[in-house]
């Protein structure tokens, strides 16, 4: 059964972090910089009457989980009927962007307490999350049994387009299981967090199980390593979409 908490419909965003969250008050350059990543995304589709998007990065606190929320909001501003799956169970936090509650999501359909799918509609129109649920023990079983899939299929049914959170690829296998069921990935890397053996630790992890790798955005590029960026911008030019765009600071 689909479920929406009309309840939670109208809850304000989080006061913790209420510039990072993607409105009409952006600044200019950033609403710019992700309606340009949405027209690469929109290319990568194929034909999808629903693609999914896995978001990812190869370290923690390179700002994978804000780019989530906000890649997703400008796909509901546009009038995509989009959603959010808070996949990853083992530091959740979308939920805190959104001042929701965790409970009775994702880890509890997967385990099979609840057979009831419930999302909850935020203020933003269009756009509604399934949040992680309580923390499991075995996330990445969770996540690559059947009960995944067919959550998959069902709500592919009922949106217009699909993000999902997962944890940082180089720390744990979370997110590699989505390879043959989503669109592609998109990498989020930070300058001055994430180094180059990492970002290639990543990549050839995301090739050996033969993922679509849609492209990267390099969070947080206010940095003076300029060597560092220079590598970057080279090695991420072997593929299709490569996204680049200065956003302050984002931890998660």
């Amino acid at each position: 059964m689909f479920k929406k908490n009309k309840n939670a419909a109208n809850r304000s965003l989080s006061s913790n972090d209420p510039s990072k969250l993607l409105n009409t008050n952006s600044v200019f350059a950033v609403k710019e910089a992700y309606n340009s990543i949405r027209t690469n995304l929109l290319f990568t589709q194929q034909g999808e009457k629903c693609p999914i998007f896995v978001i990812t990065s190869p370290t923690a606190n390179n700002g994978k989980t804000i780019n989530s929320a906000n890649l997703a909001i400008s796909f509901a501003q546009m009038g995509k009927r989009t959603l959010i799956i808070d996949a990853d169970m083992r530091n959740p936090s979308l939920h805190k962007l959104f001042s929701l509650s965790s409970r009775n999501g994702l880890s509890e359909i997967l385990a099979g307490l609840t057979d009831n799918i419930t999302v909850t509609k935020t203020e933003i129109e269009n756009l509604s999350i399934l949040t992680s649920g309580k923390i499991p023990p075995n996330p990445t079983e969770l996540l690559s049994s059947p009960r995944m899939d067919k959550l998959l299929g069902f709500v592919k049914e009922h949106y217009d387009c699909v993000f999902i959170d997962t944890p940082p690829i180089n720390i744990v296998t979370d997110a590699t299981v989505f390879a043959q069921k989503a669109t592609g990935y998109i990498l989020i890397v930070k300058t001055d967090t994430t180094n180059v053996p990492e970002l290639k630790t990543t990549v050839a992890t995301l090739e050996s199980i033969d993922s679509n790798i849609l492209g990267f955005i390099l969070n947080d590029t206010n940095s003076e390593k300029k060597k560092y960026y220079s590598y970057y911008r080279k090695y991420s030019r072997n593929y299709s979409y490569n996204y680049k765009y200065t956003y302050g600071n984002s931890k998660k």
